[in-house]
């Protein structure tokens, strides 16, 4: 499988049979270039213009985002590759006050030949023990926010590594001089990569997983963005 930074909370995972899955896709005023793609899955954390750019990503895909306060699944077959994958929505928030500020926010959960991706979207707090339960286990691949301001900062982000103990870190959401003006982190992403250890700058914009190469200790993975 191979996993592509699209910059901001926007990924691009597509698995060995070629179903493509994007993650989060930002809208017009986000000044990255989002790539023109096509996808079988857009997965949505939360209705923020910066993530719900569905519109964006090319080839009708299924839209999965949650549509209730409670935990929701979504068994998604893909007739053109013929797999089918089960989409977990866990209820977060975006803010450390049970969305009070900033409004509902949902982690996913997803499995793709045997690896358990973790999507924390937009998560403004520490995770609880019913969320960390509904999550199922370690994470193998965990999409972590690291930015602050609207979302954990780096010592939140620290302590979610800790509650699941994930085998792959990608950080996102963090402050660039492009987003800097817009008000959406505070932090970029070196105070985070300072607090880390076993970091590996990949200097590049995507990686290859593989359940059978996952490390056996955290690593954190820096991909680029463009």
């Amino acid at each position: 499988m191979n996993v592509r930074y699209l910059g901001h909370c926007s990924f691009l995972i597509v698995s060995t049979k070629g179903t493509n899955i994007v993650t989060d896709p930002y809208g017009i005023h986000i000044p990255y270039k989002f790539p023109n793609i096509s996808a079988d899955v857009v997965v949505i954390s939360h209705e923020h213009q910066d993530h719900n750019a569905a519109w964006r990503v090319n080839g009708e895909p299924f839209v999965v985002k949650r549509t209730s306060d409670f935990q929701v699944e979504f068994e998604v077959p893909v007739k053109r590759t013929k797999e089918k994958i089960v989409f977990t929505g866990i209820p977060t928030y975006h803010d450390g006050t049970s969305g009070r500020r900033r409004g509902p926010n949902t982690t996913w959960v997803w499995h793709m030949e045997g690896v358990r991706y973790v999507f924390l979207g937009d998560v403004g707090h520490v995770l609880n023990d019913k969320q960390i339960a509904a999550i199922g286990g370690d994470a193998d691949v965990l999409f972590l926010p690291i930015g602050g301001l609207t979302t954990v900062g780096s010592t939140e982000a620290s302590l979610i590594i800790n509650q699941l103990s994930p085998k792959i870190v990608l950080p996102m959401h963090f402050k660039t001089p492009q987003i800097e003006l817009l008000n959406l982190a505070d932090e970029p992403l070196e105070v985070f990569l300072n607090k880390m250890a076993n970091v590996e700058y990949t200097y590049t914009m995507s990686i290859d997983i593989d359940l059978a190469r996952l490390p056996f200790k955290t690593k954190i993975m820096v991909l680029n963005y463009e």
